[in-house]
């Protein structure tokens, strides 16, 4: 692998119960979309995949060509092992994370490629986002803390980036950070707590730079146990890590915790309204 000096390289997993349509339309909107094309997209097949995946997989090399990489799993490894797999991958500076099922806002990598050429000490970058369920049925604006202080200052509550929406300096990764494979789910999360442990600093665009795909779905997931669990550790180790043993931030968790094992109909309800927003917001955050 050639690493080069500068440019965007997509990073993105795919496994065999995703929808084709909607895989299809991310690649469209993270290519022919975009006003700053990225320089290559590295695509990880985790497992053997469906017919109709493979297709549009196999449409969008034809279109691509090299600027298509395509790492293949033998078996399901679930994202977080896949995204480590991809990023060893990647040959440009900035990487910018995707879903299979989102869509990138036009101007997506144009701002975020200038932010972080423009602000050299900021590492990763993400930005608000536009919930929809289809694409003529928009949902909620959510909204990010801006600056590393903010985001020192709320993290303790809730993941203060969405990840199918952030952009990654891909020197954060040679400096030996890694997505943790202990956690299946909240990757993020404990990604956020190890950038911003080892010193590095972490902003969010006010502009909406992702359309993301709600999915009901994925507050059945998380309400597992062992999601639940994976979630609560990685809050006590990275509140510990940020702020030490004498906090009161270890009340968040908790609350987290007692919050995710109410029934799916009230935290989705919670979710879907703006109480979520403001509980965790309570702050100069501009909208």
């Amino acid at each position: 692998m050639i690493v080069k000096d500068e440019g965007i390289s997509v990073l993105m997993s795919v496994f065999r119960l995703e929808n084709p349509n909607f895989l299809s339309r991310a690649l469209r909107s993270v290519w022919f979309d975009q006003i700053v094309k990225p320089d290559e997209i590295v695509l990880v097949q985790d497992g053997p995949l469906t017919n109709d995946l493979l297709a549009v997989i196999d449409e969008w090399r034809a279109i691509l060509a090299e600027r298509m990489i395509i790492i293949k799993n033998e078996v399901n490894l679930g994202l977080t092992k896949s995204l480590n797999k991809g990023l060893k991958a990647v040959s440009f500076p900035f990487i910018a994370r995707m879903d299979s099922d989102d869509i990138a806002m036009p101007n997506r990598f144009q701002l975020q490629s200038e932010f972080l050429q423009t602000h050299p000490d900021i590492d990763v970058v993400g930005g608000a986002i536009q919930e929809f369920f289809e694409e003529k049925e928009l949902g909620q604006i959510r909204y990010y803390p801006q600056t590393n202080l903010e985001i020192l200052h709320s993290i303790h509550k809730a993941s203060p980036l969405a990840h199918p929406a952030v952009m990654i300096r891909r020197s954060v990764f040679e400096g030996g950070i890694k997505y943790n494979e202990k956690y299946r789910t909240s990757q993020d999360l404990a990604l956020w707590f190890d950038v911003l442990s080892s010193g590095r600093h972490i902003a969010n665009l006010n502009e909406v730079v992702l359309c993301f795909r709600r999915n009901q779905q994925v507050l059945y997931r998380r309400a597992k146990l062992s999601n639940i669990s994976n979630e609560f550790q990685i809050y006590v180790k990275g509140i510990y890590r940020l702020h030490g043993v004498f906090t009161l931030k270890f009340v968040y968790p908790v609350i987290r915790v007692c919050f995710r094992l109410m029934p799916v109909k009230i935290v989705a309800f919670v979710y879907n309204s703006n109480i979520r927003q403001r509980l965790i917001n309570k702050t100069k955050y501009a909208h």
